[in-house]
């Protein structure tokens, strides 16, 4: 039984420093940005995650893309 995958959907999610709790634990805050192109290379991705970044007043933790495939059994 062969499997195929068909991209559906792809987001960019920025993962964001939001401070230090009232109990000392670190904040963190997502920033998920949806309609990326499942054909975007990860290199433009990246880039394009830069320019947003420039534009944050809160520092990145990292940089995630979270891909969406369709299963099918061929």
């Amino acid at each position: 039984m062969a499997v195929t995958t068909t991209p559906v959907n792809s987001e960019l999610v920025l993962v964001l420093d939001n401070g230090i709790g009232s109990s000392g634990q670190q904040l963190i805050r997502n920033r998920a940005y949806g309609d990326v192109k499942p054909e975007a290379l990860d290199d433009n991705v990246y880039q394009v995650a830069q320019v947003i970044l420039d534009l944050q007043d809160r520092t990145a933790l990292a940089i995630h893309r979270q891909d969406t495939v369709e299963l099918t059994n061929a």
